[in-house]
């Protein structure tokens, strides 16, 4: 896309986070009918943008794929809040949090920092900015299914001093299948089918489909599939279980790359997906001592593992 629908995008999806301010919120809770109004107006700025956007991809030939993670991500924030009932959970949220903020605040904080908290469709969890006299929260948009402690847990990290219950909380959420449903469905919202998953020379849909067969009967469901942006050198594969994603580096995709040393490393983060995480200490681990069993029945472990190694040792 050109730079000026770019900026469009950024300056479209401003307006709208500038309208779901907690003052805004607060202002609009007064009564039933400024409320309503204040929901209206929501809504229209809401339609008019997807549409807008929607028009311009369409035109373009494009799809949501297709923008920077920026731009993709802050349009599918704004096609997922076009949907009237999420849009009512962002703003029930919101009204939590203007509820909560006033029991959590210490006086000297609170006259120190002007706060304000938004939800968004971060790549992170959360992410506290301090700019002069403001603090800002921004919030994994999954976080407005949260129950109410998960909501103060987050005001209590940006506010206090973290603790091991308040992040302990949050944790133990984003592991729920609540959270999990919407940030899955929230990051590919509007992406078509295995859009990321042809390389330059690799197919990550061919490499799934050897290794599902070969080693999970084929019964294992397909995640989504995806090269990373950039090669890296250290890691070559991961699981993402909160969007049931696995990534493989684009390191992998070249052409004098061995196919096995790919499956391989499809094979490890597809164990993942089958074999979870087991909680140890409060801790969740992946590598326990039976996935690294299952891991040896690669047929070409070894020769995967030394290949991996003389990568590494390049960098």
């Amino acid at each position: 896309m050109t730079t000026l629908t770019i900026k469009k995008l950024i300056k479209r999806t401003t307006i709208i986070q500038e309208m779901m301010t907690l003052s805004q919120i607060q202002a609009a809770s007064h009564s039933q009918e400024t409320f309503q109004v204040y929901l209206n107006d929501l809504k229209m700025n809401l339609f008019e943008s997807v549409n807008s956007l929607d028009r311009i991809l369409q035109d373009r030939e494009k799809s949501p794929a297709d923008l920077s993670i920026r731009s993709r991500r802050a349009y599918q924030w704004i096609k997922y809040l076009s949907n009237d009932v999420n849009l009512r959970e962002h703003l029930d949220a919101l009204q939590r949090i203007n509820l909560f903020l006033p029991q959590i605040k210490k006086p000297g904080l609170f006259n120190k920092y002007r706060v304000d908290f938004v939800f968004f469709h971060l790549g992170s969890l959360y992410k506290i900015q301090r700019k002069n006299s403001s603090l800002e929260i921004t919030a994994q948009e999954c976080f407005i299914t949260a129950p109410d402690n998960v909501l103060i847990a987050l005001l209590k990290v940006a506010l206090e001093k973290e603790d091991s219950y308040s992040l302990k909380d949050i944790r133990n959420y984003t592991f729920s299948p609540t959270y999990q449903a919407v940030r899955e469905s929230l990051e590919y919202l509007n992406i078509p089918p295995d859009s990321y998953a042809a390389g330059s020379v690799f197919n990550l849909l061919d490499s799934f489909s050897r290794v599902n067969q070969t080693y999970f009967q084929g019964d294992l469901a397909k995640p989504h599939l995806v090269w990373s942006n950039r090669l890296t050198f250290r890691k070559f594969g991961h699981y993402q279980w909160d969007t049931n994603t696995v990534m493989i580096s684009r390191t992998l995709d070249q052409p004098r790359m061995p196919t096995y040393v790919l499956d391989y490393v499809m094979f490890h983060e597809l164990l993942h997906k089958k074999m979870g995480l087991k909680l140890v200490n409060q801790h969740r681990v992946a590598h326990t001592h039976a996935f690294r069993i299952e891991e040896r029945k690669f047929k070409q472990f070894k020769e995967s593992q030394q290949k991996l190694n003389k990568l590494t040792k390049k960098a």
